[in-house]
């Protein structure tokens, strides 16, 4: 009788902490250790993407914001909390966190690069270089772009090259050239060394087109009966002008995706 009692009191202490586990473990919907931050915010809600400016720790207000931090979180796996902070959030700074996003710069695919919007704390897919937030792990692809949603990241903060194409701009790789003391060592000298092409190709190019103009004009004027034969030559130099500087602008594109 003793031995039935203690069989049945054990089954029901074995169902009774595996449902505990199990409960618990549904409420966690993260990995990683999660640090408590002090913030100003007062309306965080998980997966907003927060970033770390001069003010304080807030949600991110721009896009590929090379100052993200990490996500908030509201039941990480492990964490570590302060206890004396008044106003703060447990972040996720590594590891799989849900992130809130929208599909307004295109719909997300597992695998994709995910990067912060114009939109508070709000994360978007990575069409170009810049600042990521992490990897998608799932699917989105709602029928309103601007809908806001939580999908799965990996999260792994870093600047990401070669996603570009070729329509990319002297504009853009001056601003990441600004950037460099924000990147990692390796993807900042890559940065300097596009930016610095891009200047010599342009500088080489005026130089050259300046110089081989006047020289033309001067030569026309001197000698008005070659004016056709000077005509040419001056057009072979403008060609040779655009040639310059569009190979260093495919130099400095090399740079950045290889």
């Amino acid at each position: 009788m003793k031995l039935y009692l203690i069989t049945i009191l054990s089954i029901f202490i074995f169902i009774f902490f595996f449902s505990l586990q199990n409960n618990v473990l549904a409420q966690v919907n993260s990995s990683g250790l999660a640090i408590s931050i002090p913030t100003k915010e007062t309306d965080l809600t998980e997966g907003d993407i927060i970033c770390s400016y001069q003010d304080g720790f807030v949600k991110c207000i721009s896009e590929y914001d090379p100052s993200m931090y990490g996500v908030v979180t509201e039941n990480p796996s492990a964490s570590i909390e302060d206890s004396e902070l008044t106003n703060s959030t447990l972040t996720l700074t590594t590891g799989v966190a849900v992130v809130r996003v929208t599909a307004k710069s295109g719909n997300i695919k597992d695998g994709d690069f995910i990067t912060t919007s114009d939109v508070a704390g709000i994360g978007q897919k990575a069409s170009r270089n810049g600042y990521v937030l992490g990897v998608a792990m799932e699917d989105y692809s709602p029928s309103d772009p601007n809908q806001i949603s939580s999908i799965q990241l990996t999260i792994n903060i870093h600047p990401a090259a070669g996603l570009t194409g070729p329509g990319s701009n002297l504009l853009q790789f001056i601003r990441k050239g600004l950037a460099v003391p924000l990147f990692e060592p390796l993807e900042s000298l890559r940065y300097i060394l596009a930016v610095i092409m891009v200047l010599i190709a342009f500088t080489l190019g005026m130089i050259y087109f300046g110089r081989s103009s006047r020289a033309g004009i001067e030569a026309i004027g001197r000698n008005p009966l070659a004016k056709r034969v000077i005509q040419f030559t001056v057009f072979m130099n403008i060609v040779l002008t655009i040639v310059i500087v569009i190979v260093g602008l495919a130099i400095a594109y090399l740079i950045l995706i290889l």
